[in-house]
C-alpha cells in the first residue's frame, strides 16, 4: 500500500478533519457561502523533517518522495545530514517540494550563520529559526543577551533576504521573578527583524493559551508547529490528543501566521505519524 493510501485511512472522520473544511482562509474573513472555503494553511501544509530524520539520513529522495506522496508540500529543515544542499533543492524541485525555512543552532547563530545563509540560498529558504537552547543559556540575563543576538543576526541578514526568529519549547514560560525567558524575548527583540515560530504542543505542556499569546503580540508569530498531546502531556499525531486546533487557527490572522508544519519529535513509525495528521487537518 503506499503511503498516500495510509495516509487517506489513517484518520478518517476526525472532528478537527471535519471543522478543518469550514476554516477560511486567513486573507478571506468575509467570504461567502457559495465560495469554497480554503483551509488555513492554503494548500501548503508542510512538515519539520526532524520528524523523518533517521530516514532522511540513510535515503534523502526516498523519504522526500513518501512525504510528497503524503501530500506535504514544505520541507522545513534541521539539518541535512552531510546531504550536499544542490542534491537536495534538485531532488525537491522534482516532486514539487519546497524549503521555505530552517532551524539552526546557537553556535552557529553566534558565528554570524554563514554556512547556514549558503544552504538557505541553494534551498530557497527566506526564514531561520532558532529551534533550542540548553540548559545553562535558560537565565534571565542570558534570554536578555540572546534577544539582543537575535536583533543583531537579523539586521545582518536582513540584507540577504532571510528573517531571524525563534522556535520556543516549553522551558521558555517557567516564571523567574515575575517574568519569563519568553516574555524577555517578545518584548526586547525587535518585530521588524524577529519572527517567532510557536510550536502547539510545548505551549500546551507548558499550559500557555496561543491565542493569548497571539492578542498579546499580533502578528509576531508568523510560523507554527502543528503536534498534539494527550490529557496527559504525550506526543501524539494530530487529531489524536486534546489541543483543539481548529479553535486556534480561527485567530491565524491574528497571530501573523502564514506557515504551517506538522511535526512529531520521536514517533514510533515517522511516516505513518505523518500521515495521519495530514490526514487528520485536511480530510
Amino acid at each position: 500500500m503506499s503511503i498516500a493510501a495510509i495516509a487517506r485511512r489513517q484518520f478518517l472522520g476526525s472532528a478537527i478533519g471535519a471543522s478543518a473544511l469550514a476554516l477560511a482562509g486567513c486573507n478571506e474573513p468575509t467570504q461567502s457561502a457559495s465560495d469554497k472555503p480554503t483551509r488555513v494553511f492554503d494548500g501548503i501544509l508542510g512538515l519539520q523533517l526532524y520528524t523523518v530524520r533517521e530516514l532522511f539520513e540513510k535515503d534523502a529522495r526516498a523519504t522526500l518522495n513518501a512525504l510528497a506522496e503524503i501530500g506535504y508540500k514544505d520541507c522545513e529543515t534541521a539539518g541535512l545530514f552531510e546531504h550536499d544542499p544542490k542534491d537536495v533543492r534538485m531532488m525537491m524541485d522534482d516532486l514539487g517540494l519546497v524549503s521555505r525555512s530552517a532551524h539552526i543552532r546557537l553556535p552557529a547563530l553566534r558565528d554570524g550563520l554563514e554556512k547556514d545563509l549558503e544552504i538557505a540560498e541553494t534551498l530557497g529558504q527566506d526564514k531561520m529559526y532558532l529551534g533550542w537552547i540548553p540548559e545553562e543559556e535558560r537565565t534571565l540575563d542570558k534570554y536578555r543577551a540572546l534577544a539582543d543576538l537575535l536583533n543583531a543576526r537579523g539586521e545582518e541578514t536582513k540584507a540577504a533576504g532571510i528573517q531571524i526568529g525563534y522556535h520556543n519549547h516549553e522551558f521558555e514560560f517557567i516564571e523567574d521573578n515575575g517574568t519569563t525567558g519568553y516574555d524577555i524575548l517578545l518584548d526586547r527583540t525587535d518585530s521588524e527583524l524577529v519572527t517567532l515560530e510557536l510550536d502547539f504542543f510545548w505551549a500546551h505542556l507548558a499550559k500557555v493559551d496561543p491565542v493569548e499569546l497571539f492578542n498579546k503580540a499580533p502578528g509576531r508569530f508568523t510560523s507554527c508547529h502543528i503536534k498534539d498531546s494527550t490529557a496527559e502531556g504525550e506526543m501524539v499525531p494530530v487529531g489524536d490528543g486534546v489541543i483543539d486546533f481548529t479553535s486556534i487557527f480561527e485567530h491565524a490572522q491574528t497571530a501573523g501566521m502564514e506557515r504551517f508544519y506538522v511535526e512529531h519529535d520521536n514517533p514510533q513509525d515517522a511516516l505513518a505519524s505523518l500521515g495521519r495528521s495530514f490526514a487528520s487537518l485536511t480530510d
